[in-house]
């Protein structure tokens, strides 16, 4: 019909539309959900394998978690884990500047690297608050290490500190106590927090 009007349907472009938005509107709450730190899943934990390498055969790692709330130290023999929480951590240390003071400002001991290392282990083993403690744990690894060198087939013992996102103040605290209570070589090893209680495959 001349100067009629060819009527237009909207039902396809409506229906386009609509279908788009909802897409969008089940995209944005997704994304929504996940950029929530509280509504994502738990990290599956995974197991890591710490070693240290290039190290000779007799030599073994001591594995040292260092996280927020302290370390744990687990024995390479035994399998125990020894926890030590980071407020004790931060009374040894105090202790140890102490002895340390005391040490570079006596006389007889001069500048001798080998005479303070002695002057020490003297001085740590005669101090009744770090029995049981961190402090001693390493010295004794180290005084064990001692006995053991040069006996063929007997493996040494060296820390090597996990590193947790949160554990860096902790990590700053066992670091100063292994450098300050004795001459042990140390490992550094950074972890994350999806990865589960670290074990090392013995050797055979």
């Amino acid at each position: 019909m001349i100067g009629g009007k060819t009527p237009i349907s909207l039902f396809p472009f409506l229906s386009v539309l609509i279908s788009t938005m909802g897409i969008l509107s089940f995209l944005a709450v997704t994304f929504l959900l996940f950029s929530r730190s509280d509504a994502l899943p738990q990290i599956v934990q995974q197991k890591v394998e710490v070693r240290w390498r290039g190290a000779p055969e007799h030599v073994q790692p001591v594995l040292v978690e260092c996280r927020e709330a302290g370390v744990t130290v687990h024995d390479r023999h035994s399998g125990e884990r020894r926890f030590f929480p980071r407020t004790a951590l931060e009374e040894e240390v105090r202790i140890l500047r102490r002895l340390e003071m005391q040490g570079l400002t006596e006389p007889s001991l001069g500048l001798d690297r080998n005479q303070f290392w002695l002057y020490m282990i003297s001085a740590i083993r005669n101090e009744s608050r770090l029995q049981k403690t961190f402090t001693m744990e390493v010295h004794r690894l180290e005084m064990d290490n001692l006995a053991r060198r040069g006996r063929a087939g007997l493996e040494e013992g060296y820390p090597i500190l996990l590193v947790y996102p949160k554990g860096i103040e902790t990590y700053d605290l066992a670091s100063y106590l292994v450098e300050t209570a004795t001459r042990l070589h140390k490992g550094v090893e950074p972890m994350l927090d999806g990865w589960a209680l670290p074990y090392r495959e013995r050797r055979s």
